[in-house]
């Protein structure tokens, strides 16, 4: 698992004017990282992944899928 000890967790950031937001797994039993994005305080995509970079990529493509359904 790639943990970046640079990423200061919970990560938040701003990307095409969406909100990403990541954070360590809630499930206590399970590993991995919870990552959302949102516009306008309305959650549109979220997931699970292994680690903090996968979980921000993650977080970009599903941001640049929802920008191609808009065009």
């Amino acid at each position: 698992m790639y943990n970046n000890s640079s990423t200061t967790l919970p990560f938040e950031d701003e990307y095409k004017g969406y909100e990403i937001y990541v954070e360590p797994n809630p499930d206590q039993h399970n590993e991995g990282f919870s990552w959302s994005i949102s516009k306008n305080d309305e959650c549109l995509d979220s997931g699970l992944e292994f680690d903090i970079k996968m979980a921000i990529d993650t977080a970009h493509n599903a941001i640049n899928v929802l920008e191609n359904e808009a065009n």
